[in-house]
């Protein structure tokens, strides 16, 4: 009996080791990890900026800087985009996304954001291991000036209601 339950414990033990880890063929000098386990996909860039519209609607500019490219948290600090979300965006509003196109070579990944009835064409770069939203054209001019100058001018052309 004993050697019954051995010999049963060893095979389940194989069969659920064959399941993970290396498979048939491979040793572990062939085997590659990535530096991420976020997926290329254009699933992943939906999802993470479905993540980043939802930070944004709730009202978490702070997080929706930390999923910016580095072009952004590289050209305008987390404090500085905070108060101009907080002093030209309005949060509340439900947005939708959906994947348009991904060029994985690239790194680059579309999407399109809905808000009621207006939709808007995002870029997604994959970064540093994850998907990060690029700017708009419009606000990456801005990008490096001072915060109450990017709030004048937005202000001025009607895009800053506060």
């Amino acid at each position: 009996m004993r050697s019954f339950v051995s010999a049963l414990s060893a095979l389940l033990l194989a069969t659920v080791c064959s399941s993970c880890g290396i498979a048939d063929g491979a040793s572990n000098s062939t085997v590659r990890r990535t530096s991420s386990d976020v997926p290329e996909t254009l699933s992943a860039a939906v999802a993470a900026a479905q993540s980043n519209a939802d930070r944004f609607s709730s009202g978490d500019f702070a997080g929706v800087w930390e999923r910016m490219s580095h072009e952004v948290r590289d050209r305008i600090t987390q404090d500085d985009f905070v108060t101009f979300y907080e002093t030209c965006k309005k949060a509340g509003p439900t947005i939708r996304v959906a994947g348009v196109s991904l060029d994985a070579a690239a790194g680059t990944a579309v999407v399109r954001m809905d808000v009621g009835t207006t939709e808007q064409p995002r870029i997604m770069l994959f970064e540093d291991g994850k998907w990060v939203m690029k700017p708009t054209p419009g606000f990456a001019a801005h990008l490096g000036q001072p915060v109450a100058q990017i709030i004048a001018e937005e202000t001025s052309a009607g895009l800053c209601p506060h």
